[in-house]
């Protein structure tokens, strides 16, 4: 048997999984991360504020566990989060992907200049995978993670 001729059309999926490939558009989520544009030091408070807020309506209204179908790549429970869920977690990522890219005392001189207050964010990441599944196609899944992503600023 020829595997590779099989499926012919069949190209795998190399790039990271993302919320792009996860939540089509249009969809409320990228409207807010759409405000942001590209992040930024000098948006940390905006992204903050933004973080604070959606964070208080996630906590109102969380995803939920549904039986998966294993067959297309679920898990036996999958979790689907809500979109509040899926800004806090961007936004969430965005906040330490920027504060990660500075030392302690560029931090805290940034944090005088822009007026940042002392604060800990918590936040579950959302992260996302894909399984191809021959004869079905690619379907994409988000994940919960178990563990709170605790951020010092």
């Amino acid at each position: 048997m020829d595997e590779k001729n099989l499926f012919p059309d069949y190209k795998p999926k190399i790039s990271p999984d993302t919320i792009e490939d996860y939540l089509r558009r249009p969809s409320k989520v990228y409207e807010i991360l759409g405000e942001i544009g590209e992040p930024s030091i000098s948006k940390l408070n905006k992204l903050l504020d933004l973080f604070n807020n959606y964070e208080k309506k996630a906590k109102k209204n969380v995803g939920k566990y549904e039986e998966g179908n294993i067959a297309i790549g679920a898990d036996q429970f999958q979790y689907y989060p809500s979109e509040e869920e899926l800004v806090v977690s961007e936004l969430g990522k965005m906040i330490l992907q920027l504060i990660e890219s500075y030392s302690k005392q560029q931090l805290k001189t940034i944090k005088l200049r822009y007026k940042i207050e002392p604060q800990q964010i918590r936040f579950f990441e959302i992260t996302f995978r894909h399984v191809d599944v021959m004869g079905s196609g690619r379907f994409f899944y988000a994940e919960k993670a178990t563990k709170e992503t605790i951020i010092e600023l």
